[in-house]
């Protein structure tokens, strides 16, 4: 990570594997959001990116079931974010899915669920990355929202 990045906030979210910890995860980043000043669509786009990870480690993380954690942690700032998402599950690198727009050329009732997730993640994030290390699935993510054009945008909210 870049030195010149300052992260007035630096917190964590520990969350079950349970569908119902999505709304304390997406109240952690609202709050967070408000305290550095971003705009609504940068709440909006970094809770999608969270939430599809979160889900897919909630699905498939851990099949043998069981209560266990994910851990959030997140530096943010008014003009960027970086995101560690690490969980004790299964490895899975959903970097290394196919691609997922491939689904696309699919007719609809040929189609798996899901599948699209990273797709929106890829998306909505700057910079991506996933290791297995330590028994531990850990997947980084950064977005900057005040440089360039896609800043500006979020900026007026479009």
């Amino acid at each position: 990570m870049s030195n010149d990045w300052q992260y007035p906030i630096d917190r964590e979210i520990k969350l079950f594997n349970r569908m119902d910890e999505l709304r304390r995860l997406n109240e952690g980043l609202e709050e967070i959001g408000a305290e550095v000043g971003w705009p609504q669509r940068a709440v909006l786009d970094l809770s999608l990116a969270c939430e599809e990870l979160v889900v897919n480690i909630v699905n498939h993380g851990f099949p043998d079931g069981g209560e266990h954690r994910i851990f959030v942690a997140i530096q943010a700032s008014p003009s960027s974010v970086e995101v560690k998402i690490e969980d004790g599950g299964i490895p899975f690198n959903p970097l290394d899915e196919a691609d997922p727009l491939a689904l696309l050329d699919m007719e609809l009732e040929d189609r798996p669920i899901g599948g699209l997730g990273i797709f929106f993640v890829k998306r909505l994030m700057d910079d991506i990355h996933y290791e297995y290390a330590g028994g531990l699935n850990r997947f980084r993510m950064r977005k900057q929202f005040g440089a360039g054009k896609q800043g500006q945008q979020l900026a007026e909210g479009t």
